[in-house]
């Protein structure tokens, strides 16, 4: 049996300071420990399972009970077939959607936010290339909103319940620029949101949000502190494409050598330069690249972001990481099988976050 997995959507805490987050595709993290898993149904109503990697259900590895209270979630009990089991409960958000008036659209978001007492710093959702649904980007509204954030994750435009045209998913210099709009859009929506430091807003942007993010700060005035870019390419769409083609072969991920870095410069940027807006762009940026990234050339990549010499600008490359920052060392983004996100990625994301609050 499939189960609604929105009621069981959120954050969940054990005493001891464990949290799980769930979206709403029954995809579960563990950001102590980094594992993630899809969750089974079974013929009792509300109990789960898990198996012992994403989307490989059997031998089962854990139970997952869920409390249900007024039709959503309110505690878990996650119990594995071998160890103690640990009981966690929903943390309390405030989830509220919006309708946020763009440039011929209006994009349909949620914002996710603690009850705590704030103000609270704030940060928003930009997509990859993909339809870009807000339920796709539950495990990090859930991370960041654990985190104390208040967050706002959207549709992309022409998809989901977000009205306007869609610009497709070629990265063309409209298309990347009318999704810097969008996103800089929602940014200053969410610094007039109740509650929001709006001198603490930033973004998280993931794959094409790497050239997003950057262009919506330079070109359109987003007001952001800091970003956080995943997998985002520093390279031209031009050279991303070739890499991309160059990669996907069966052999290991091509080292960077000078022939090769040859080969990538000499590709150019016939589409779109997103040199002028790395220039631009002085926030503090956390850049997380795998090393096994298929899509980007994460060692090229690397070294072109610290051409910029930002001192404020972290270069992480991931050891045996996939495009999806997922543990995978030959770089398939086989998700099915993979375990874990990069190990320590949740940790190294609060830390360096909370060293900016």
């Amino acid at each position: 049996m499939v189960p609604s997995f929105e009621r069981y959507t959120g954050a969940y805490r054990t005493s001891n300071g464990i949290t799980f987050v769930i979206n709403g595709h029954g995809h579960m993290a563990n950001l102590a420990d980094d594992s993630f898993r899809q969750l089974y149904g079974t013929a009792t109503e509300d109990h789960l399972t898990t198996g012992p990697a994403f989307e490989v259900s059997t031998p089962k590895r854990a139970d997952v009970i869920f409390r249900v209270a007024a039709a959503r979630a309110d505690r878990m009990t996650y119990k594995p077939v071998n160890g103690p089991a640990l009981i966690a409960n929903r943390l309390l958000f405030k989830e509220t959607d919006v309708s946020i008036p763009a440039n011929g659209a209006s994009l349909a978001g949620t914002v996710t936010e603690p009850v705590t007492p704030g103000p609270h710093p704030g940060i928003v959702l930009v997509h990859g290339s993909d339809p870009g649904l807000r339920i796709d980007y539950g495990i990090w509204t859930e991370f960041y909103a654990s985190s104390g954030f208040t967050v706002l994750a959207y549709d992309k435009r022409g998809h989901g319940q977000s009205t306007g045209t869609y610009p497709g998913e070629f990265a063309s210099a409209d298309a990347l620029n009318s999704y810097a709009m969008d996103a800089a859009t929602a940014l200053r929506f969410l610094g007039r949101w109740p509650g929001i430091d709006s001198q603490k807003l930033g973004f998280y942007g993931g794959s094409q949000g790497g050239w997003v993010v950057p262009l919506a700060i330079g070109s359109y005035g987003a007001p952001a502190a800091f970003a956080v870019i995943a997998s985002g390419p520093a390279v031209s769409p031009d050279q991303q494409s070739w890499w991309a083609s160059l990669a996907q072969g069966a052999g290991p991920v091509p080292p960077l050598t000078p022939d090769l870095v040859r080969q990538i410069q000499a590709i150019g940027s016939s589409t779109y330069d997103p040199t002028p807006a790395l220039l631009a762009m002085r926030q503090p940026t956390l850049w997380l690249n795998g090393s096994s990234d298929r899509h980007v050339p994460t060692a090229y990549n690397a070294q072109l972001l610290r051409g910029f010499h930002r001192s404020n600008w972290a270069i992480e490359v991931l050891p045996d990481v996939d495009h999806g920052l997922l543990e995978d060392p030959n770089g398939f983004d086989d998700a099915a099988h993979a375990k874990r996100f990069s190990p320590g990625l949740f940790a190294l994301v609060q830390h360096w976050l909370a060293l900016r609050q």
